[in-house]
């Protein structure tokens, strides 16, 4: 594929994260990072190495390995914005990957903040790569499985807890919603009817309503 002008490009913000293609990097060494697939609980389901910066194949073939694996209804990425229009274009010229197009995408907290976000996958990912930085490719390899075995044993084991503070702020969040909505009803004399009608009128194709 040729790459396309401003393909990293979100706005005014450019994300070197964001690249159809990249030459492979003239440093003295075999890895330039790793990128990882996580689920919504931050477990670490799938990895592999970057050899040639942060492309959009790798997310590619990390999304199309975990389709395989189970059935995955949501995708987010830090720059899907920018990522799902790769992806459509690929999956045109590669009808195999249309799967992955009925896929949901939704923009990560990280970017809708400008990065500025903190990142708790990502900040274990830089320690680690400090402590891999100088080691040979057998040991960092064996290093980061050890890593990513006790990532996810400490989220397993604090999974209950973490679980049951998600429901009570939730909970505590959707009382909040419902007296927002219930006032916004007040201040407009709005009926739960009323809003049903509008709300139908709104998710109908065009060219459906009839006088």
């Amino acid at each position: 594929m040729k790459s396309g002008k401003d393909s990293a490009l979100c706005g005014i913000a450019k994300f070197t994260a964001g690249r159809e293609m990249s030459k492979k990097s003239g440093a003295q060494i075999d890895e330039e990072g790793i990128q990882v697939a996580v689920c919504r609980h931050g477990f670490l389901l799938r990895g592999l190495n970057h050899f040639r910066g942060e492309i959009y194949a790798y997310p590619m073939f990390l999304q199309k390995e975990m389709s395989k694996k189970a059935n995955v209804d949501f995708f987010c990425m830090d720059v899907t914005c920018r990522y799902w229009l790769y992806l459509n274009k690929i999956a045109g010229g590669l009808p195999e990957l249309l799967p992955l197009t009925e896929m949901r995408p939704f923009l990560s907290v990280m970017h809708a903040k400008a990065h500025t976000a903190k990142c708790e996958v990502n900040s274990f990912l830089s320690r680690a790569a400090l402590v891999t930085r100088y080691m040979t490719k057998a040991g960092r390899v064996n290093m980061l499985t050890q890593q990513a075995m006790g990532w996810n044993r400490r989220k397993r084991d604090n999974l209950h807890q973490v679980l049951a503070h998600r429901y009570v702020k939730i909970t505590e969040r959707a009382k909040v919603e419902a007296a927002s909505f219930s006032d916004f009803k007040k201040e407009n004399n709005l009926d739960q009817e009323t809003i049903q009608q509008r709300s139908q009128r709104k998710s109908t194709p065009q060219g459906v309503l009839k006088d």
